[in-house]
């Protein structure tokens, strides 16, 4: 069943480490930015099927990504997380086309993110619906209250190669977030998070970004320097101390 949208809680993201799904895009502008996340793929959204299309950081090259990525019902809420400064630094869509057999293991974010300090808010919104039969994100509740390390998982069906030990995770208090199209969930770097696999005849397709404060520095050596994925761009308020201003990323007009 699909989760009632809410309006966003600080409390709860505080409390839990996450907060919603709550309603983000009108169903108008859900579809309209479906049929772009498909005309990018080059596919038939009737017809969704796998890709080798890199699917991080779309924002840099499409004008119609950046405006989902900075849409108001996201900045809106991160403002409350994170104040009124706000720079957004990642963007990726999470497709898993019918039949997907990949699944994403339990983790938590700031694992691979080489940042000082450890400051970020992610949104997570689903452009189409988002079900526990094709792969629907899930989250563990208070997890976000410690930083635990990741080890190497051993699993050719995992998209990571690194994850969380078994024995770390409580699946049984873990909390499935069906959403339908346009809704969001909020959560941060260090939540307990992962998805199943698609075994539905259903595409999943949803996307995530990152914000973070102008107080961060990114360390882009340890990113290998990997401006292709990982640019700045100021969102909201002031960037008073410029510490990134190597990797700060232009705004695309088409």
């Amino acid at each position: 069943m699909i989760t009632k949208g809410q309006d966003f809680s600080k409390r709860q993201y505080v409390e839990e480490g996450y907060s919603g799904p709550t309603q983000g895009l009108s169903l108008e502008e859900s579809d309209r930015f479906y049929n772009e996340f498909f005309k990018v793929l080059g596919q038939s959204k009737y017809e969704p099927g796998p890709t080798k299309t890199n699917l991080s950081a779309w924002h840099h090259h499409h004008r119609w990504a950046y405006e989902l990525a900075t849409h108001p019902s996201i900045v809106n809420a991160i403002q409350q997380i994170l104040g009124p400064d706000l720079v957004l630094w990642a963007m990726h869509f999470w497709y898993k086309e019918p039949g997907n057999g990949k699944f994403i293991p339990w983790h938590q974010d700031i694992n691979y993110w080489p940042m000082e300090p450890a400051i970020n808010a992610t949104a997570w919104m689903s452009l189409g619906f988002s079900i526990k039969e094709n792969g629907c994100l899930r989250v563990i509740p208070g997890t976000h209250k410690q930083h635990i390390a990741h080890v190497a998982l051993g699993d050719d069906n995992s998209v990571f190669e690194q994850g969380l030990a078994a024995e770390t995770v409580d699946e049984s208090k873990a909390v499935d977030l069906e959403m339908s199209p346009g809704q969001i969930a909020f959560f941060n770097e260090a939540t307990f998070h992962g998805s199943e696999a698609n075994n539905s005849n259903i595409p999943r397709v949803a996307f995530s970004v990152r914000y973070t404060t102008p107080e961060v520095k990114f360390k882009m050596v340890e990113w290998g320097g990997d401006t292709s994925r990982i640019k700045t761009f100021l969102v909201s308020g002031e960037d008073r101390l410029h510490l990134n201003d190597d990797i700060r990323g232009t705004v695309p007009t088409l």
